[in-house]
């Protein structure tokens, strides 16, 4: 797998250019034809990718990191609908109940005809989406790490893992959707991340991974029901009636609350720990493996 630090690596510049243009180089191909869901979903898992090795990297790439997450932010955002409309059914497929009638069915209806038409066509803006990745694929080359390389791991581990730390506190204490969705990118973070040290100790790291992937799974699914929550309020009255709005959104409101009762203590144990001090670990490790080259 080509997402994870490899002993070829010369350095870590060298790791970042590998890894960086081993998910850059698929989106292009994908995006030189007009990108089916299965690839337009494919796309935003290495955008993703590669803004986590970014944010592994900041404090090295003080003149790249900020700007060119920004640029991949947006580009996500440009594939967002393709998406949206089949996760919406989706989602709405997870809560009808046997006993649900036609209204249940014509809302259905109305879902699956939106999943179908959306992501056939094409990602808004394509040719802005083939320039970013033609330019991205060129800078990639000319970035360069600065400082130790095991402080530039520390640090960057380290903040992914306040970050979470902070926004899992911030999602039990108010419970809101958008402080949930917030908590999500931050274990994506460090899934990726994990993923990246697999590695170094793969008894280690692969639970830590299979953890932390399955936590933002879980709360993928929370902001799915938030998403579509928002989507049949702005729905008209005859495809969403106001009765069965009000029993969708109670059905919603309860399985919200269980993931939030099987989230909150799986992000706990994931992110237990000082930052500093596991950060630190996981480098220790690293540096360990690293040594095999000695």
């Amino acid at each position: 797998m080509s997402y994870r630090f490899d002993l070829r690596d010369g350095s870590l510049s060298d790791a970042l250019h590998r890894i960086a243009q081993s998910q850059i180089a698929p989106i292009r191909t994908t995006l030189a034809d007009t990108p089916d869901p299965a690839g337009i979903h494919d796309i935003r898992k290495r955008v993703k990718k590669l803004r986590a090795l970014l944010r592994l990297m900041r404090s090295g790439l003080p003149r790249v990191q900020p700007a060119e997450t920004v640029l991949l932010r947006d580009a996500a955002r440009l594939l967002a609908a393709q998406r949206d409309a089949v996760v919406r059914l989706a989602t709405l497929d997870r809560l009808i109940e046997p006993e649900d009638g036609p209204q249940m069915l014509a809302l259905r209806a109305h879902l699956a005809v939106e999943a179908e038409t959306l992501p056939q066509a094409p990602p808004a803006d394509p040719d802005r989406l083939r320039n970013l990745f033609d330019g991205l694929v060129l800078r990639v080359e000319s970035w360069s790490v600065q400082g130790s390389d095991r402080r530039v791991l520390v640090e960057g581990l380290a903040t992914t893992r306040e970050k979470a730390r902070r926004q899992l506190r911030l999602a039990r204490d108010n419970g809101t959707a958008e402080a949930l969705h917030d908590l999500r990118k931050r274990v994506k973070d460090l899934w990726y991340q994990a993923r990246l040290f697999a590695p170094v100790w793969p008894a280690m790291m692969k639970p830590i991974a299979d953890e932390a992937g399955r936590l933002g799974e879980t709360l993928g699914l929370h902001h799915d029901l938030a998403e579509l929550a928002l989507h049949l309020d702005a729905l008209p009255d005859d495809v969403a009636v106001p009765s069965l709005r009000e029993s969708l959104a109670a059905r919603i409101t309860d399985a919200q609350a269980g993931i939030e009762a099987a989230a909150f203590p799986l992000g706990a144990r994931l992110l237990a720990g000082d930052p500093e001090e596991m950060a630190e670990l996981w480098v220790k490790w690293w540096r360990l493996w690293r040594a095999q080259l000695d």
